[in-house]
């Protein structure tokens, strides 16, 4: 089975209420400009094999979707990168407020380019360090998730007072998990994929 059928057949088999066959031609879209644009800047590392995109990326920004449903939420993609998993998650929740923060104003300038050719609604994007998020964004956010970043002792404070007060903060792990014992109120749901492995999505309640 290719990456992108096991794609498809993950999209198929989740229970969550959306056109199966309209996401995928939104997510075939995605790949594409993926692939361009990552000729020029680096949001994905290249030495990837493209066809791994479905898998270690699409399906792996997805795995949340088995345990919160973001439609009508407003969500942070902090460290969204190539706009994962931010971008994946928004093509399946398509009523979720959709924030992609990424400190490399290049990497934001392309995600603009997709989005706007993906012809997204209600998803911006902020070119800004976690720690210079001013007092306007506390509060702002039902969930936080957080795929590629490790959560610095300095990030902990920024990332609740973001969250409104029944908020939470979603982290995607695998066996690294140091840096989730600084916070209380944790979770942690384990997944097994064949492609992608142990994957454990850690739950923090503010």
């Amino acid at each position: 089975m290719t990456n992108k059928k096991r794609f498809i057949e993950f999209l198929e088999n989740s229970e969550r209420n959306f056109d199966v066959v309209k996401t995928l031609k939104k997510f075939e879209e995605f790949f594409s400009y993926l692939v361009s644009e990552n000729e020029f800047v680096n949001l994905i590392s290249r030495k990837m094999d493209k066809n791994d995109y479905w898998t270690k990326h699409f399906l792996d920004s997805l795995i949340p979707m088995y345990l919160f449903d973001f439609n009508n939420k407003s969500v942070l993609d902090f460290g969204t990168g190539g706009g994962l998993p931010g971008i994946p998650l928004k093509l399946v929740f398509c009523k979720m407020r959709t924030h992609l923060l990424d400190s490399k104003l290049k990497k934001i300038n392309v995600i603009k380019k997709i989005v706007k050719k993906l012809d997204l609604k209600d998803v911006y994007s902020i070119s800004t360090r976690l720690e210079d998020m001013d007092s306007k964004w506390n509060l702002k956010f039902d969930y936080i998730v957080c795929r590629s970043v490790k959560i610095e002792r300095r990030y902990k404070n920024h990332l609740l007072r973001l969250l409104k007060n029944d908020g939470k903060l979603i982290l995607y792990k695998s066996k690294m998990m140091d840096d989730i014992f600084q916070f209380n109120n944790r979770k942690i749901h384990e997944f097994e994929f064949e492609e992608i492995g142990l994957r454990r999505i850690v739950e923090i309640t503010k």
